[in-house]
């Protein structure tokens, strides 16, 4: 008798959830904010900041062991847009470390943790080799549009590494959005 009545409890509360009782199983967003505490963070700029509502952003970020783990944060980017984070070296060479899409109300938020300067998005034949932090000297951050193809691989002609991911906009635009004025120091 216990069972039976156990049994169309269960029976009932799970119904009773399936339905939306308490919605207990429907998804939810969540918006998880990382604590920064210990981070140095710089400012990202407008590379044009001639409208009132010009892109904004921060790069925080902690050099750990030689590695620098990262966090991009930008506001007032076009919706839906995919948009590129650039770690630029002392020497201009530029690396390509992530590519996400800003959402809805043009926020965009971004992290990563390199142990060495590569690209981890497909770019064109102009693809700087990969290299320890050290070597880089100082670093630049920006970021701008992905014009990229979605879902394409790129140089990876003579098989060497691996083809990269593409998840761009597909319209071939990569111009800046933000950038930084000031530098991440050398990675030691």
């Amino acid at each position: 008798m216990v069972r039976g009545a156990t049994a169309v409890v269960l029976v009932l509360l799970a119904a009773a959830a399936c339905a939306g009782g308490d919605e207990p199983l429907v998804g939810k967003t969540v918006t998880i904010v990382p604590d920064l505490t210990g981070y140095s963070t710089i400012r990202l700029d407008a590379s044009d900041a001639r409208t009132q509502s010009a892109p904004a952003g921060t790069f925080s970020y902690l050099m750990v062991d030689g590695a620098i783990d990262w966090y991009v944060f930008a506001t007032q980017l076009r919706p839906g847009r995919a948009y590129r984070i650039l770690l630029t070296a002392a020497d201009g060479k530029e690396y390509a470390i992530a590519s996400r899409r800003s959402g809805p109300d043009g926020s965009l938020g971004a992290h990563g943790v390199e142990t060495a300067l590569m690209n981890r998005q497909c770019v064109g034949a102009e693809d700087p080799s990969r290299r320890p932090l050290a070597s880089a000297g100082s670093l630049r951050v920006g970021v701008k549009s992905d014009g990229s193809a979605r879902g394409v691989s790129g140089n990876d002609m003579l098989g060497s590494r691996s083809a990269l991911p593409c998840g761009g906009n597909g319209d071939g635009e990569f111009d800046y959005v933000l950038q930084s004025a000031d530098s991440v120091p050398r990675a030691h």
